[in-house]
């Protein structure tokens, strides 16, 4: 399994654009549904702006377990995301291990904005990007359209996190647990077994596709504790191991600074270069914003 970080979007397996479009419209129902009937409980505007980390760790069997960490902010008014995203070099193809810069792990800084993807050319990779400090990155039209409907089903999904969550269990599957401070902020939790279908509809930003492993692990029950502000607004999802399951996605994925600025801005043309085929290869897919 690999995970593809495009933005604060994870996509596990190959494929994050199919992945994206597969279960965005499950989301979207429920997202949507739950704003268009049930606003006026929550009292809460529709999230602008959001700062994001990613901590995740993936292992199908066969596979080496894989871990991401991502960071960085999305802009929902605006359609952007800037992301930080490390990436542990063993998930990497063979052929990139002597190719790249040496190292335990390869940092990549990305930006999504007017519909294009950017990247930042990182330290001592200048002969490989052919001497550009930015490169662009290949997006097609059903990528172009797979983010923008994710962007627009998280800042629905991040809103109204406490209704979804309601919708999606019920008072004999959810145990409350002890309030807590995260990153400052007093939040409330609720531990559940969500199915993978249905963490999605939560946290729309973890999106797989429809490969083997990721379709296997659809249907099997994940243990997790949401958290959320007193908004209703998500501030915390941990993801632990399910016991018995051969497949699992393990870590954290938290929300904070909602409102604040995230700017993203275009980089100037003049240094921007598409990204060369060769590094595009070596990268094994994982450049995708």
């Amino acid at each position: 399994m690999r995970l593809v970080a495009i933005g604060g979007v994870v996509a596990l397996g190959s494929g994050a654009a199919s992945g994206i479009a597969a279960f965005g419209s499950a989301a979207a129902t429920v997202s949507h549904g739950v704003a268009a009937g049930r606003a006026g409980d929550a009292g809460t505007a529709v999230v602008t702006s959001v700062s994001f980390t990613v901590d995740l760790h993936a292992h199908v069997p066969g596979h080496p377990t894989v871990h991401l960490a991502v960071q960085g902010q999305m802009n929902f008014a605006r359609h952007t995301v800037t992301a930080t995203v490390t990436l542990p070099r063993p998930a990497l193809p063979a052929s990139a291990a002597e190719a790249l810069p040496h190292g335990s792990s390869i940092t990549l800084q990305t930006e999504w904005v007017n519909q294009h993807a950017y990247m930042a050319v990182p330290a001592g990779w200048s002969a490989l990007a052919d001497g550009a400090p930015v490169l662009s990155l290949p997006t097609s039209p059903s990528l172009r359209r797979a983010v923008m409907t994710t962007l627009t089903q998280s800042a629905v999904a991040l809103t109204y996190a406490k209704l979804l969550l309601d919708e999606l269990t019920d008072e004999h599957s959810a145990h409350r647990v002890a309030p807590r401070v995260i990153g400052g902020v007093a939040a409330t939790g609720t531990h559940v077994a969500l199915t993978l279908a249905q963490l999605l509809k939560l946290v729309p930003e973890l999106s797989p596709t429809m490969s083997k492993d990721a379709a296997r692990m659809a249907d099997q029950t994940i243990p997790a504790t949401v958290w959320v502000d007193h908004r209703g607004r998500l501030v915390e999802v941990t993801l632990t191991d399910p016991k018995g399951a051969t497949a699992s996605v393990t870590g954290t994925v938290r929300f904070s600074n909602y409102g604040a600025p995230a700017p993203a801005t275009v980089p100037p043309a003049t240094t921007v270069k598409p990204i060369p085929p060769t590094l595009a290869h070596l990268l094994g897919g994982w450049y995708y914003f």
